[in-house]
């Protein structure tokens, strides 16, 4: 009678196993959509390789959770039902995210209609002169403003965030004045209400035609925290810059309205 074949040991198949199990924790583990969500929305960049995973409509989904929740955590016990911010995890905001939009999605529309019309309004104003990024500056306050050591004066060393942009005039009118407010956010939060950097800009010397200007914009009563130096240090590419120019005022006395 032939030999019985010899069946393999029971451990040669724990390699295999240990390695299947391996794998599947670090598939796991790579899922984007188990990233914990940040408590304040000034961490958004740190998770941003994550974001990038995930595809643009579950971004979107995060990113508008993260709007409206600020980074707040509720308990579900104590959670708004219409309302819950209750999310912990990307899949958990894109899920509640997906119930809010439908929930609300007649005001979403009245928003983003009214959102519209005020570009609408917009358009011919930045037709005649734009306002783009041109540095990001940590200085002094007296470098920023200028001054000049003297003697029996104290220095003013305090650290501030300096902002230049460039005022562009596409037209061959000469502009006497302009006046609209520039805002500076991040890929990853591009509907902040602040923003990394903010700019009131009333201009009021002549731009001639084709012709720009450098604008500075400071606090120089301020100081440059971490949040400052972190957006000097960010990715140009990364940034969005939002103009919304309110009056623009031309030497032949014609004005532009946005509003």
């Amino acid at each position: 009678m032939p030999p019985f074949p010899k069946r393999p040991p029971m451990w040669s198949k724990a390699p295999v196993v240990v390695l299947a199990a391996v794998l599947a924790l670090s598939a796991c583990s790579r899922d984007p959509r188990t990233t914990r969500l940040p408590l304040d929305l000034a961490d958004i960049p740190k998770i941003q390789k994550q974001l990038d995973k995930l595809p643009p409509d579950e971004r979107e989904l995060v990113l508008a959770y993260l709007q409206r929740s600020k980074g707040d955590v509720l308990p579900a016990k104590f959670a708004d039902p219409d309302n819950p911010l209750t999310a912990r995890t990307f899949a958990e905001a894109i899920k509640l995210q997906k119930e809010w939009k439908v929930k609300h999605a007649a005001d979403t529309e009245r928003m983003e209609s009214l959102a519209e019309a005020r570009e609408e309004a917009y358009e011919p104003l930045r037709r005649a002169i734009s306002a783009t990024l041109l540095r990001r500056e940590i200085m002094t306050a007296d470098e920023a403003s200028g001054r000049q050591p003297q003697p029996g004066r104290a220095l003013n060393n305090n650290e501030v965030l300096v902002v230049t942009y460039r005022l562009q005039n596409h037209g061959s009118e000469t502009i006497t004045r302009v006046t609209g407010s520039v805002q500076v956010r991040s890929e990853s939060d591009p509907k902040s209400l602040l923003g990394l950097a903010q700019c009131w800009i009333d201009h009021r010397e002549p731009v001639g035609g084709s012709q720009s200007v450098e604008v500075r914009c400071s606090n120089l009563r301020g100081s440059s925290g971490e949040r400052a130096k972190d957006f000097v240090a960010l990715d140009e590419r990364r940034l969005i810059v939002t103009w919304e120019p309110k009056t623009v005022e031309f030497a032949t006395g014609k004005v532009l309205r946005s509003e």
